[in-house]
Parts: C-alpha cells; sequence; structure tokens
C-alpha cells in the first residue's frame, strides 16, 4: 500500500515538472514570436473547393501555426521531455523499434469508404471496357509489427483490406500486395521517418502489380539502384517530434544501360510545366525530399514516353504512386496521374482526354479509407447526362479526333524543338547521382 502511494506521488511529480517546463519553454518563445515571428509563412489562397471541403479553414490554422516562431524546437523539446519519462506515442504516431516511426492503422471514415467503392463500381460499369485495378498498399505497422513499442494495440488493417475487396466486387480487379511484402518484411521497405514506402517497397509493389495487369516485364530494361540523399527526414518527425537522430537516405531505380531509358515528357496540367524527367532533383535541396519523385504532388500530371505500345494508363493516387510510376514508364505510351485531393475537374473531363486502356487505384491504406475527395472527382456533373451523350460513343471509347490528337502528342517526343522545362534536372532520369550519391 505504501509503495503504491509512493508510485502515485512520484506520478504526480513527473507531471508537474514536464508541466512546469512545458510552460516555461511556451513563455519565452511567445515573447520572441512578439519580437520576430515567421514572416515567411504563405498565407493560403482561397478557392471555391477549398471554402465548400474546410480545406481552406485547415490551412489558415496551419498558417497560423508556422507563424509562430520556434515552433519546431519547441515541439521537439515538449516530445523529448516526455520521451524521457516512457511516452513512445504522439500525434497517432508510434517511437518505434530500430529508430522507425510507425503511423497506426488509420480509423476508417466508413461514409466516405463507402462512397469510394460505390462510385469505383460505377466508373467501372460505365467504361465497362476498360479494366479497372484496385491496388491498397499496407502501412508499416501491418508488414513491420515487430517493430511498434510493446504497448501498442493497433487496427487490423488485413481485415480492412478484405472488407473492401468483398465489397468491391468481382467486377473490380483486385492486386494483393500485401504477401508480397510480407515475404521482404525484413527489408527496409518504408521510411524510418516519412509515411511513405521506399523505393524498394515500390519496387515489390510494382512487380505485384506487373504479374496482375500482365505486363511484359521480360522487355523492361535491367535497373540498378543509386542512393541520391542521406539525410532525408519525413512528415512522421516532423508531425510528431520525434525527429532527432532519425534519417533517411532516398534510392532510386534506373536502367542500367541508358540507351535502354524510354524518353519521358512529363506535363503538370494544373502550371502547365513540362519535364523530360519524372525526377526533379532541385527537390534534394528542399525540405520534402520525397518531392524528388514526380517533383511532388499535383493534380494531374500527363506522362507521355516512346515506348513501343499503344497502351495507355489511368491512375488515381496518392503519394505512394509518386515512386511506383517510374517503373512503369516502359510499359504504357501514355500515364495521366489523378490525385483527386487537388484536382478541381471531374472523371468525365478525365476520360475524353485519352483512350485509357486501363485504370488503376493505387492508394495507401491509410489514404483510401479516409479520403473524401476521390467519390467527387468520379462522380459525373449532375446536368451533363452519360459519356455516350457527350461524346456520341459508347461509355469507354472515344472519338476518332481525340485519339488522333494524343497521338500527335505522343510523335512530338521525339522533337528536338519541344518546349521543356527544367531539363537540369535530366541528369537523375539518365541514371546518373548527384555528390551525395554512394
Amino acid at each position: 500500500m505504501e509503495q503504491l502511494q509512493k508510485r502515485k506521488k512520484k506520478k504526480v511529480y513527473t507531471k508537474q515538472i514536464t508541466a512546469l517546463v512545458f510552460l516555461g519553454v511556451l513563455i519565452i518563445l511567445c515573447l520572441f514570436n512578439l519580437i520576430l515571428g515567421n514572416k515567411k509563412a504563405v498565407k493560403p489562397r482561397i478557392t471555391p473547393k477549398s471554402l465548400l471541403d474546410g480545406s481552406y479553414m485547415e490551412d489558415y490554422g496551419n498558417y497560423f501555426t508556422e507563424r509562430f516562431w520556434g515552433r519546431g524546437a519547441f515541439k521537439g523539446l515538449n516530445f523529448s521531455v516526455q520521451t524521457m519519462f516512457g511516452k513512445r506515442e504522439s500525434e497517432g504516431i508510434y517511437k518505434g523499434n530500430e529508430k522507425y516511426l510507425l503511423e497506426e492503422i488509420a480509423a476508417p471514415d466508413e461514409r466516405a469508404m463507402e462512397e469510394n467503392i460505390r462510385k469505383i463500381q460505377e466508373l467501372a460499369g460505365t467504361y465497362y471496357q476498360i479494366p479497372v485495378y484496385v491496388m491498397l498498399a499496407p502501412n508499416a505497422a501491418y508488414i513491420q509489427p515487430e517493430k511498434l513499442p510493446a504497448y501498442a494495440v493497433g487496427r487490423d488493417q488485413k481485415k480492412q483490406f478484405d472488407d473492401i475487396k468483398e465489397k468491391l466486387g468481382a467486377g473490380i480487379n483486385w492486386i494483393e500486395v500485401s504477401k508480397a511484402l510480407l515475404k521482404h518484411s525484413d527489408e527496409e521497405l518504408y521510411y524510418r521517418t516519412d509515411n511513405n514506402w521506399t523505393s524498394l517497397g515500390a519496387f515489390y509493389g510494382y512487380e505485384a502489380l506487373a504479374a496482375a495487369m500482365g505486363l511484359d516485364t521480360s522487355r523492361a530494361p535491367e535497373l540498378t539502384p543509386y542512393v541520391v540523399n542521406n539525410d532525408f527526414i519525413g512528415s512522421l518527425a516532423k508531425k510528431s517530434g520525434y525527429g532527432k537522430g532519425y534519417e533517411d537516405s532516398v534510392t532510386i531505380y534506373a536502367p542500367k544501360n541508358i540507351k535502354d531509358s524510354v524518353k519521358i515528357l512529363m506535363t503538370d496540367m494544373d502550371t502547365g510545366k513540362k519535364y523530360a524527367t519524372l525526377y526533379d532533383s532541385a527537390k534534394l535541396e528542399k525540405e520534402d525530399k520525397y518531392s524528388l519523385f514526380l517533383g511532388g504532388n499535383a493534380g494531374m500530371l500527363d506522362i507521355k514516353t516512346t515506348a513501343d505500345t499503344t497502351d495507355r494508363l489511368l491512375i488515381f493516387k496518392d503519394s505512394y504512386a509518386n515512386c511506383l510510376i517510374p517503373f512503369l514508364a516502359p510499359y504504357y505510351r501514355e500515364i495521366v496521374a489523378v490525385d483527386a485531393s487537388i484536382y478541381e475537374g471531374n472523371i468525365q473531363e478525365i476520360m475524353q482526354k485519352a483512350k485509357f486502356t486501363s485504370i488503376l487505384f493505387l492508394y495507401n491504406g491509410n489514404s483510401f479509407v479516409t479520403d473524401t475527395y476521390l467519390s467527387k472527382v468520379l462522380s459525373l456533373p449532375a446536368a451533363s447526362g452519360t459519356q455516350e451523350e457527350e461524346t456520341g460513343g459508347a461509355p469507354g471509347t472515344q472519338d476518332n479526333n481525340t485519339d488522333e490528337v494524343s497521338e500527335t502528342q505522343d510523335n512530338s517526343t521525339d522533337g528536338e524543338d519541344m518546349e521543356v522545362q527544367d531539363t537540369e534536372n535530366t541528369d537523375l532520369q539518365d541514371g546518373e547521382t548527384n555528390d551525395e550519391t554512394e
């Protein structure tokens, strides 16, 4: 009994010390903030979509937070103090074993998830001539649970995936990637500090995808991994405050023989900028080094290649797709990648762009079960009717004029007078590395 009372007193005493340290630092930082502040914080832009979906208020809150001077140091100190007293979870992120940070398995937004599933089914029914595939990449907490702290009680992501697969039904092609990753669970499939998988994890995902979609991998170039950065600190570290001593390497896979590479013309449809590479090496000098892949997130990317095929792929994606898409370039004449959280158009506008031969939904499990944007993009305008009414063709097809335009654009990739911006970043596409490459 006496020992129990001592433990309770010690616990109370520990909380009091933590609170006093926290309060003292807060007062100091507030004083500094009045004098200095962060003048570089950018106020978010108001758009109709951001007002309707509530993202403007969230972004404005982040803007206000960014103006707080020393917020990073303050957050890091706060969690350092808490870690001293045994805390190993913050903001839904666990401080795991082997210097890994792991995001907890998200609780589904049941309404949003059910709507996403329904819209995918509607898409498959409307464009019935085009095969539809769904690949949900599991989180590290599912594939590598041994890295979680002992007390962590996670949700069953396998059950989530099984339920989604069943609800999608037989008309949707499910790509099983979890089993492939579990076979390699002792490898570095995920970043230690970021919520994305590594290029190695994406490679195993690509292998599962290629098998399910029937891609002829025999014609793919032999790939070699190149380490292009060694000091990447990702979003989990920044969000949790557990960033000290946690650093990652960033690796790309490039053709061993440069002659085996297909030429690339990637267009950011939001800005109109064109790139001759899928890797923006300038991003390695920025804070978010994962944006090396595809230059980061964009509403729509149009990737044309010189691959010897007429196949065209439409991908609805989150950031997990960014480092996997380069593996797919040799198999498609055109890849259109849509991030529904950014893209402001609808499925009808997308389908009029090209004559797609496959449609792929590639999401991380946590993203898919909480996504509130995808169903909106997949919805046809209320007054527009069907694709058949708009184009005069059957669902899943476009008229010849559309295809001719697309083919003309493809042929331009070989032209020497093409306007391409940021061509200085083509070194990584060509299999070369920067000064940090090992």
